[in-house]
Parts: structure tokens; C-alpha cells; sequence
């Protein structure tokens, strides 16, 4: 079993390793309690190996009589000789290839980015399906452990795959999301952080305050954070709302019309610019993020605003 274990780890850790590997081993995992251990000891063991490279080797490249001197003993069993010249076949390899077992056991890193109007949809190979926001950042490693995403200036929503023994963490911020399986939609831009949960259960931890999380969202729940403060404030809300940018749609609450403005400039070419006399007024209703000329001109027409349009901008006053 221990030998089954230690292969599954070398199938996942490749980097050829695809979606259905996962699955695979996720099954495995889930087939007996001892498969889970096995593969617990087995990442113990390449992880100890990893970290002690330079010894074990120095200790394997060691005179031939002390290698000798071990086998005569006669409490060793014939199988744990076997394994011995197992282990030390393996530890040559780990002085090559530690830093790609590390590697591995973090994930390696992939950036994804969107430009102006541009949105994606990905397919992580763990099943887990994220769309991008226009002028978006993000970098996802799936390690053997935990699977963690960083979002710098970004707004994607997620679709978790379940795998309860690699958590889904999301770096936003000053915070940290912590899932299993569920689908939610994170919003950050301009210090303001925005999570909103349709489905499951979402952790969202503040490291600097401390372990215990600051909110256990479910469906229907939103959390709306500024960086570098204390304080979350939590409501519900229809969280189809926050999902509306993915069929072309922005949901406005009351918003001012400067923060409306800086969401439009991530989907158009030609800047919206607002005095500071329009940029104060609010909008309540749904945006359609279609033609560019339309949306500004219902929006102006409700705000009772004047839209003054050049080749490089276009500004409400």
C-alpha cells in the first residue's frame, strides 16, 4: 500500500498531471482510511527528504564499509533492506529534485491576465471553473495539499470543485477566503474587498487579527471589507447581483457614480470621466455593458447629466 501511495504521489506532482489524475486519486483517498494514510506518510517521507537533501546525500556518498556494516546486522529483515536501497535510490533523486518536489507540493505558479473588455473563462485541472473580470490579475497554484489563488486588482467568481482534503484558498488583500467546495464572487479593486457566496459555506480569515475567521458566509450572504481596517460588515443580499457582470449586466445599489464610472473604464476603451458635482450623484437600476454610446446616454439621461464626447474621452457633468 505504501508503494501504491508513493506512485500515486509521483502521478499527481508531474507536471503532466491533468484534471482526471486528481479525480483519481481523490477516489482512492476516499476508498479506505489506510489509502489515506499510506499517501499521508508518503508525503511526510518526500518532504523530510526535500528538506534534508544536502545530508542524505553527504550521508549516501559515505565509505562503502559503513553500507556493509548496516546490512550485516542481523535485526534488519530482508524488506527493510529492500526498502533501504529504495530510500537511498530516492534521496540521490531528491538532491536533483527537491526543488521541483517543492514545487509540486506548492504548485506551480500561473498567472492570468485580462485586459479592457476582456473577460475568461478557466478550467483548473482540479475541475474548478473561474471567470475573469475585464483588467483582471490572478495567480493560481494547485499544490498536493491546498490549492491557493492570488488576486491582485481583479473580480472573478468560482465555482469550487469539492476535495475536502485540498482546501480552496483565496489571497484578496489584507484577507484570506478558505473553502471546500461552493461557488462565490470575489471583488477587489481599489482597496475595497466584496465577497459574495450563492452556494456552500465561505471562510473569510483576517490574518492579521488573528486564526479564528471574521465571518462564515452562506448563500445569500455578502461581506464588504476595506483594506487595512478592523472592520467586515456582512448582509444579505441576492447574490445573482454580484454574478451579473458574467451576461453582460451591472447591477447598481444606490453606488455613486464615480465608483460606477472606474467599473465601466475596466470594459471600454474610451474613459468615462465625471465632475466632481456628477460623481457624487447615485444610480440605482441595471447597466446593459453593451454599446458604449447607449449606456452613457440612458445613464446620463437618468442623472439628468450632460455628456460631452471627444475622440479620447467622454465626460458627464
Amino acid at each position: 500500500m505504501d508503494d501504491e501511495a508513493v506512485k500515486w504521489l509521483v502521478r499527481v506532482q508531474s507536471d503532466a498531471a491533468t484534471g482526471d489524475d486528481w479525480i483519481a486519486l481523490t477516489a482512492w483517498l476516499e476508498a479506505s482510511e489506510a489509502h489515506a494514510e499510506a499517501f499521508e506518510r508518503a508525503e511526510r517521507l518526500s518532504a523530510e527528504i526535500a528538506d534534508n537533501a544536502c545530508e542524505i546525500a553527504a550521508a549516501i556518498a559515505g565509505p562503502t564499509t559503513e553500507v556493509f556494516r548496516v546490512a550485516a546486522r542481523p535485526v534488519l529483515s530482508r524488506r527493510w533492506l529492500q526498502l533501504a536501497g529504495l530510500a537511498s535510490a530516492a534521496c540521490v533523486a531528491a538532491v536533483i529534485a527537491a526543488p521541483t518536489l517543492q514545487r509540486a507540493y506548492d504548485g506551480a505558479a500561473t498567472v492570468y491576465r485580462t485586459g479592457i473588455g476582456e473577460t475568461r473563462e478557466i478550467v483548473l485541472a482540479d475541475g474548478t471553473r473561474i471567470h475573469l473580470d475585464a483588467a483582471s490579475t490572478m495567480t493560481v497554484r494547485l499544490g498536493w495539499r491546498l490549492r491557493r489563488v492570488a488576486l491582485a486588482q481583479a473580480q472573478a467568481s468560482f465555482d469550487v470543485a469539492k476535495d475536502s482534503r485540498r482546501p480552496f484558498v483565496i489571497d484578496v488583500g489584507d484577507q484570506r477566503i478558505r473553502v471546500v467546495g461552493t461557488e462565490f464572487n470575489v471583488r477587489h479593486y481599489d482597496q475595497s474587498v466584496v465577497v459574495t457566496v450563492r452556494r456552500g459555506v465561505v471562510e473569510v480569515h483576517q490574518p492579521s487579527l488573528g486564526p479564528e475567521p471574521v465571518a462564515r458566509l452562506t448563500a445569500g450572504a455578502e461581506l464588504r471589507h476595506i483594506e487595512s481596517t478592523a472592520v467586515s460588515g456582512a448582509r444579505r443580499v441576492d447574490p445573482d447581483g454580484a454574478f451579473a457582470w458574467r451576461a453582460g449586466r451591472l447591477v447598481c445599489d444606490g453606488e455613486p457614480l464615480t465608483q460606477i464610472a472606474a467599473e465601466l473604464n475596466r470594459r471600454y476603451a474610451i474613459p468615462i470621466q465625471v465632475t466632481e458635482t456628477a460623481g457624487a450623484k447615485r444610480f440605482s437600476g441595471v447597466l446593459y455593458l453593451g454599446d458604449q454610446a447607449l449606456l452613457v446616454r440612458r445613464l446620463a439621461g437618468y442623472l439628468s447629466l450632460t455628456v460631452r464626447r471627444t475622440d479620447r474621452a467622454i465626460t458627464l457633468s
